[in-house]
C-alpha cells in the first residue's frame, strides 16, 4: 500500500509563494507502532486517541526570486538554501499492539483460551488438547452482569476486554516461537494473568524439552517477561493455577503450599539459580481453579477487586432527572 501526498503549487507571477498541498492522513487504532522497514527503528508510537502523529514531513518549497537556483544565502549567521528539497520517503510496517484490559499469558495448552471460554462463554473458542491450539490473539469481552457462580456484584455492570495470548515458550524473549509478536500484546494491558498447568509442562518429550514443575512454569514466564521488557513485570499480576481438577491428594497439597508461596516475595528461594529472575513478580492474587468445569467465581471476584483498585469510581452522585425514581450515577 501506497501513501503519498500531493505536490505543492507552483509559484506564478500573481503569487510568488504557491499554494502547500494538503496534509495526507491515513486513520489506524491505538497501539499501533510505525517502523522503518529498512533499518527496523520506531517512526512512530500511535498510544493516544484523537492525536495525529507525523510520520514524512513534505519537502522545503524553492524561491521563486532567485528562479529557484540553489544558493546559500548568510545573514545573521543563519544559512537558507532556496532551492526545493525532496520530502521524506520511508518504507514502513504497521504494528499491531492490542490495548486489552486483562492479557492471559502461560506455556501452551496451559488452559487460557478454556478459561476464556469459562468467561465469555458466548465467544466462540478454538480449544483443543494439544499445545498451539491458539496461534493468533484472540479478544473477548467480559460483562460482570453474566454469572453463573451465584456471585452478586455490588458494582455498576462494565465490560473488560481479554486477549488470549497464543502460549509462549522458553527463548520467547529472544523471539523464539515468535515471542515478540505475541509479548508486546502485554505492554498495554492493565493487568496480566498468568496461567499455570497445575500438571506442570513439557514442549516436547525429547531431552532438549525438560520437564517443567508449576513452580518452575512460573519461574521461567517471568523470566521471559522480564528480559522482553523489565516494566511488564511490575505491572498488576494474577497467577492461575489451572487443571488442579486432575490432581490427586499429594499433589493438591503441594499447589496449596505453592499457592501461599506465591503470594510472598518468598517463592523465589525454592527455584534454582539457572531458572531465577531478576525480578520476581509480586502476584496480588493467586487463585487456583478448575477452567474446563466454568466453575470459576472466585476468579470473577479477583477480577472485580482488581478492576475496582485500579478504575475506582470517584463519586456517587444522584442525577436530577432522575430523581423520582432515585436512578445513582458514577462518575
Amino acid at each position: 500500500m501506497k501513501i503519498r501526498a500531493d505536490n505543492g503549487e507552483a509559484a506564478t507571477k500573481i503569487s510568488l509563494i504557491g499554494q502547500h498541498a494538503k496534509h495526507q492522513y491515513f486513520d489506524v487504532p491505538i497501539g499501533i507502532e510505525v517502523v522503518n522497514r529498512e533499518n527496523n527503528s520506531l517512526i512512530s508510537r500511535c498510544s493516544k486517541p484523537f492525536r495525529r502523529y507525523l510520520i514524512a514531513r513534505g519537502g522545503q518549497g524553492g524561491y521563486a526570486k532567485l528562479n529557484y537556483k540553489c544558493v546559500l544565502f548568510i545573514y545573521c549567521s543563519i544559512n537558507f538554501l532556496f532551492r526545493g528539497t525532496k520530502g521524506d520517503t520511508f518504507d514502513v510496517e504497521l504494528h499491531v499492539k492490542l490495548r486489552p484490559n486483562i492479557g492471559l499469558l502461560g506455556f501452551p495448552n496451559a488452559g487460557k483460551s478454556t478459561l476464556l471460554k469459562a468467561l465469555v462463554p458466548e465467544k466462540s473458542v478454538k480449544i483443543a488438547d494439544y499445545a498451539f491450539t491458539t496461534v493468533n490473539p484472540q479478544v473477548a469481552f467480559y460483562k460482570n452482569e453474566t454469572n453463573s457462580d451465584g456471585f452478586n456484584f455490588e458494582d455498576p455492570p462494565y465490560t473488560l476486554s481479554v486477549a488470549d495470548l497464543p502460549g509462549i515458550i522458553e527463548g520467547a524473549s529472544k523471539n523464539r516461537g515468535r515471542g515478540y509478536q505475541f509479548l508486546k500484546h502485554l505492554e498495554y494491558a492493565d493487568i496480566i494473568v498468568m496461567v499455570i498447568d497445575s500438571q506442570g509442562f513439557q514442549l516436547k518429550n525429547e531431552l532438549d524439552c525438560p520437564f517443567r514443575n508449576a513452580l518452575e512454569s512460573v519461574s521461567l514466564l517471568n523470566k521471559e517477561v522480564e528480559l522482553y521488557d523489565q516494566t511488564l513485570a511490575r505491572k498488576p499480576i494474577v497467577c492461575v493455577l489451572n487443571k488442579v481438577d486432575a490432581l490427586n491428594e499429594e499433589k493438591k497439597k503441594q499447589i496449596n503450599a505453592l499457592a501461599l508461596s506465591l503470594q510472598s516475595q518468598k517463592w523465589i528461594e525454592n527455584v534454582s539459580e539457572e531458572l531465577r529472575p531478576n525480578t520476581p513478580m509480586r502476584f496480588e492474587h493467586v487463585v487456583q481453579l478448575s477452567a474446563k468445569s466454568g466453575k470459576i467465581g472466585e476468579f470473577k471476584k479477583v477480577l472485580n477487586i482488581m478492576k475496582h483498585h485500579l478504575h475506582a469510581l470517584k463519586d456517587v452522585k444522584e442525577d436530577p432527572m432522575e430523581s423520582h425514581n432515585k436512578r445513582k450515577v458514577y462518575i
